[in-house]
């Protein structure tokens, strides 16, 4: 609330000041904030809340660092994830999958089927490989998609990176090669199948550990049917009520459930056409 002498309000999640004397506000009358376009975990943690069906909502997938050790040849995927500044976690947006296969509003798909994500310039040097069909509507990131494939990389895939580094920089005494020039080795030597096969299995684990003690996204859904949460003005209306901090718990791994259930689609489905294009 606005006050008569000349106070700085001060609101640090948001990071900016409101001067009384500057503002329009009248004296005495509620001041409104924009929280932003916030994800539901963002605004559990700074603000207590989160909003049910979530536009602005996102997933979070990574491959774990420490389970690079594990994978065959990994000292030398290693070295090339190095070159190729590595991004081993990704932010997927809800408003991602209105650029995909199965976007869930019909509105945007002819305005976004020129979508490219990025990557015209990392193809084939060659022409050995061709760009594939599928890449207007790919909605996953080049970057993690490019350390994907380096994980996923066989041994002969792995020799011909190398064998294509060394004839594009032999010739020049010292030079190393750009993260973009190792990127474009790697798609060159295995294309996309082994990112997105090994996308699909971070999404399936996902989902697990996601439904694990906690039941499936109907079964949440079911949870909140004809329930509201605990208000005191309120208290006449039927139905269980919830305390916040549960109902916000449900509709937030609810909401991760989604994400994780059309996100998987998209992979699966993609997965599948690199396979038909590569066979």
């Amino acid at each position: 609330m606005l006050t008569e002498s000349n106070v700085v309000f001060y609101l640090p999640t948001d990071y900016f000041y409101i001067s009384a004397e500057e503002s329009p506000f009248e004296i005495d009358k509620e001041i409104c904030i924009c929280y932003g376009n916030k994800g539901n975990e963002e605004l559990l943690y700074l603000y207590g809340f989160v909003i049910d069906n979530n536009l602005d909502d996102y997933l979070m997938v990574h491959y774990p660092a420490e389970a690079i050790q594990s994978v065959p040849f990994a000292d030398s995927k290693a070295q090339l994830l190095e070159v190729q500044k590595a991004e081993m976690r990704c932010l997927l947006p809800r408003s991602l999958l209105e650029r995909g296969f199965f976007p869930p509003s019909l509105s945007h798909m002819e305005d976004n089927f020129m979508f490219s994500n990025g990557r015209g310039c990392n193809y084939s040097w060659s022409g050995q490989r061709k760009i594939p069909s599928y890449l207007s509507k790919l909605v996953f990131p080049e970057d993690f998609l490019a350390t994907l494939r380096t994980i996923a990389m066989k041994k002969e895939e792995l020799l011909m990176v190398s064998t294509l580094l060394e004839e594009l920089v032999g010739s020049e005494e010292g030079r190393q090669p750009s993260d973009n020039e190792a990127r474009a080795a790697a798609w060159e030597a295995c294309g996309d199948s082994g990112a997105l096969q090994l996308l699909v299995d971070l999404l399936q684990t996902k989902m697990m550990e996601l439904e694990q003690g906690s039941g499936t996204e109907a079964y949440d859904t079911e949870l909140l049917e004809g329930r509201h949460i605990m208000d005191p003005e309120r208290h006449n209306e039927g139905g269980e009520k919830f305390s916040r901090n549960r109902w916000s718990s449900i509709i937030y791994r609810r909401g991760q459930k989604q994400l994780t259930r059309l996100f998987l689609k998209e992979a699966e489905y993609v997965l599948q056409l690199c396979l038909s294009e590569e066979s």
